[in-house]
């Protein structure tokens, strides 16, 4: 029972900063970001709050991720079981300590896998229908086309000085 009530609190307090970053971080607005850096540094942000725990802060994946959490709560299988149903409402992850039916997140610093998705328009819809696995859809649109761009920079598929706007994600090809 005790572990319930830790982990509702826990997901609870997740949830509030959420919505704390993306307010602050990731205000609505134009199409084109501000300048690459502002999109970098919300890129950079969004992805350290919403990403990193399953992908590793440098993107090298669910190994990175596992070892930034302390060594009792690197047993990643009360969390992730194969049997959970793809998407889980925050209220039943409150009742199971197991809340994901994932196996090991991919890194995402590999240009060859994020080239499956064809261009940066590909990407950026896997990412905003399916991420964060908690809560998928969740983000806004600048700040899902601010994670796209940081992707793209991790990988190496797009230049640090360079920004991305929703208006160029069809046509940036991930090559």
């Amino acid at each position: 029972m005790r572990e319930v009530v830790g982990s509702t609190v826990f997901l609870t307090v997740l949830a509030l900063l959420a919505t704390v970053v993306v307010t602050i971080v990731a205000p609505g607005g134009s199409a084109a970001p501000a300048s690459d850096d502002a999109q970098a540094s919300r890129g950079a942000a969004i992805y350290a709050f919403s990403c990193a725990a399953c992908h590793g802060g440098g993107g090298q994946g669910f190994a990175e991720a596992v070892a930034a959490f302390p060594p009792d709560y690197q047993q990643c299988t009360r969390c992730h079981q194969p049997q959970n149903a793809a998407q889980m409402p925050g209220s039943q992850v409150g009742l199971s300590v197991m809340a994901f039916s994932l196996g090991d997140p991919p890194p995402l610093t590999d240009a060859e896998r994020l080239a499956r998705f064809g261009t940066a328009a590909g990407l950026y819809h896997y990412v905003r229908a399916t991420m964060p696995r908690w809560a998928p859809g969740s983000l806004d649109d600048e700040a899902y086309l601010d994670v796209t761009s940081h992707l793209l920079r991790l990988a190496g598929l797009l230049a640090d000085e360079e920004a991305l706007s929703a208006a160029q994600l069809a046509g940036q090809r991930l090559e």
